[in-house]
């Protein structure tokens, strides 16, 4: 499913080409999350941010960071799409800054490279990121090619890879690991 959110925004008549405040990233989620209703397990969920040029840590706050939470108890994975420079600043401070406060990681996954030359957006170690990049050019690895690849540890490597499905940056299907 695609979500293009400057028209969602048009059809809620908020004021584009910024998307701010906690009142709008609230009035954003509920439609959101009233489209999401039809989605199938596992399925993909891209928010595709054409047309928006800044988003603040305030509506990231009530929108990106509750439907990346959303996604971990529906099970389906979000993917952004089409984010400014200053957005992708802005995200990856409430992200950073929220892993700080709540001990719980919030990464996501981007359909672009973004300015810190990943396809994400979130405080993943270099491990984590090298795993990343791996799958987005291999589309499906097992967790032994991974480790020839990489050289981390075989148990290391289970925790990592466990760890990055929990965040929903990575997919397992049936003992192999694909990306979002």
């Amino acid at each position: 499913m695609i979500i293009d959110v400057a028209k969602a925004a048009k059809e809620l008549k908020i004021k584009l080409p910024d998307l701010i405040t906690r009142p709008v990233g609230r009035m954003m989620y509920a439609a959101t999350v009233e489209k999401l209703s039809i989605i199938g397990a596992g399925e993909t969920v891209v928010l595709d941010f054409g047309g928006v040029k800044v988003i603040d840590s305030s509506f990231i706050d009530e929108y990106i960071v509750k439907l990346i939470l959303d996604s971990r108890v529906k099970d389906f994975y979000l993917k952004l799409r089409n984010i400014s420079p200053i957005s992708e600043i802005n995200i990856d401070s409430v992200f950073n800054s929220y892993s700080n406060y709540k001990e719980t990681r919030l990464a996501v996954v981007r359909e672009e490279i973004g300015k810190n030359n990943r396809f994400y957006i979130g405080p993943l170690v270099e491990h984590e990121s090298d795993i990343m990049d791996y799958l987005r050019i291999n589309l499906s690895a097992g967790i032994e090619d991974i480790s020839r690849f990489s050289g981390i540890d075989f148990n290391v490597l289970k925790t990592l890879l466990e760890e990055l499905a929990v965040l929903r940056v990575i997919r397992r299907n049936n003992g192999d690991f694909s990306p979002v």
